[in-house]
């Protein structure tokens, strides 16, 4: 759950994502569920009688142990409806499923708890075509294994090649691989491990003439271990972790003058993790909150080229407003600081601005090393269809060259529109499209996803 955000070259307005066609097809094609409201049915005379069994339906990827998981209640135990219905909403927040119903049924000794689960589908793949406004053109594809062996893993795979905004025409092409495995081998430990690579033009430019040109490898990979501070029972609360990162810069000679500008470098870093997680999914809406702290240490004792730091703090709150209509007002509070260049001759470490930040401005447009960003969006069904809400949505934040240059009072904005579409047959996707007005600069922004915001 990374705070930094990285220098990106700008992507002002998605005109194709062939990703959007691809999930209206699969959200259309289904059946419509009841939802994820689904009431404890069970008579009053037996709320108070001990469970002698506890049966799951539904489950055919979704392995037993990790429903079991999540339980507040076990074989045993009186079949309390508040502790029953706890247990319920827990597995729904998982994410893997449409749909969760308890029930009860009577037996000579007590009663049978039966939990029915709907499951979603689990294998996303997804070709990408975008063109920003000069007219750039990138390509690639993505694919995501969500539940993979039904014990709630992540796999991720991305391929994506775009055309590089410099003078030599070339191309930026990048992968990434991802994994993640929470309560790893049914622990409250959760893994998680990422490697990436990035092949572009690195350039030395005088005025309109290129001087020297040169082919920067830029490596990335990480490895992370947390545990949740309350082992069994749901998957909220409190954790803690930590683990290592690690860069590298390369730089090939292509043409032109030779440069000092480009040097090989190396950053290795120790990062940590303190998270609290209380959040609640009703399929198209949250309600809840989410808090935490993610630092990098970077240490010539490691290994690094250079000494830096990294904080990041976060705070995240969804409001469900009464009424059971999925109405939403979500808020999002970040701050980032740094100390010391993470590569020699870094300028900057945040760059604010684009889809994920202050969606009125160019990505990574708005640089330094150290940011505040605020986040607030107001989201209700429309035509009382649950799965598309409409946004209202006011994004404020800036960036300032050092952490003794921090000015609050110093804040750019924007506003905007936009539509929410749940595809409740997939993990995680809703289909996003927000239009987006910066005052100050008096240019509009458009932009298409496939995640929500946060």
């Amino acid at each position: 759950m990374p705070c930094a955000f990285k220098r990106l070259p700008g992507r002002v307005l998605t005109v194709l994502t062939l990703r959007f066609g691809l999930a209206l097809l699969t959200v259309f094609a289904l059946p419509s569920a009841s939802g994820a409201d689904a009431p404890l049915a069970t008579p009053d005379a037996v709320t108070h009688a001990v469970i002698r069994d506890i049966e799951f339906t539904g489950n055919t990827v979704t392995r037993r142990s990790i429903l079991e998981q999540e339980m507040l209640v076990h074989v045993g135990d009186p079949a309390d409806p508040v502790l029953i219905e706890k247990s319920r909403q827990a597995i729904m927040n998982l994410g893997l499923f449409v749909s969760v119903s308890a029930t009860l049924e009577p037996r000579d000794d007590g009663v049978a708890l039966r939990i029915h689960v709907k499951e979603k589908y689990y294998l996303l793949p997804v070709p990408k075509l975008n063109r920003n406004e000069q007219n750039q053109v990138s390509l690639g594809a993505e694919i995501t294994l969500d539940n993979m062996a039904g014990f709630n893993q992540q796999l991720k795979l991305r391929y994506e090649t775009e055309e590089a905004p410099g003078l030599s025409k070339g191309e930026i092409v990048s992968y990434d691989a991802g994994y993640f495995y929470p309560r790893l081998l049914g622990s409250a430990y959760n893994l998680r491990s990422n490697v990436g690579k990035e092949v572009s033009p690195a350039e030395v430019v005088s005025g309109v003439s290129l001087i020297s040109l040169y082919k920067k490898e830029a490596w990335t990979a990480d490895i992370s271990l947390s545990r949740w501070l309350e082992p069994i029972g749901p998957s909220r609360g409190w954790q803690v972790g930590g683990g290592l990162v690690w860069r590298r810069n390369i730089y090939d000679y292509v043409s032109g003058l030779p440069t000092a500008s480009f040097q090989d470098s190396k950053a290795v870093g120790i990062s940590a993790l303190v998270q609290h997680i209380d959040v609640a999914d009703y399929l198209y809406s949250r309600s809840g909150i989410d808090y935490g702290y993610v630092g990098e240490y970077g240490s010539k004792m490691l290994g690094s080229d250079t000494h830096y730091t990294r904080h990041a703090f976060y705070y995240r709150r969804y409001f469900l407003l009464e009424g059971g209509n999925h109405e939403n007002i979500d808020v999002q509070v970040k701050l980032g600081l740094s100390s010391g260049d993470m590569f020699f001759g870094d300028l900057y470490a945040y760059g604010l601005g684009g889809n994920k930040s202050l969606r009125g401005y160019d990505s990574g447009s708005i640089t330094g090393n150290s940011y505040v960003l605020l986040n607030v969006q107001y989201l209700r069904p429309l035509f009382g269809y649950k799965p598309l809400r409409g946004v209202l949505f006011l994004d404020a934040g800036n960036a300032y060259p050092s952490n003794l240059e921090f000015h609050i009072g110093k804040l750019l904005w924007d506003a905007g529109v936009g539509l929410r579409l749940r595809v409740k047959a997939l993990v995680k996707v809703d289909l996003r499209l927000d239009v987006a007005y910066a005052p100050d600069t008096g240019l509009t922004r458009v932009f298409l996803g496939t995640r929500e915001m946060f």
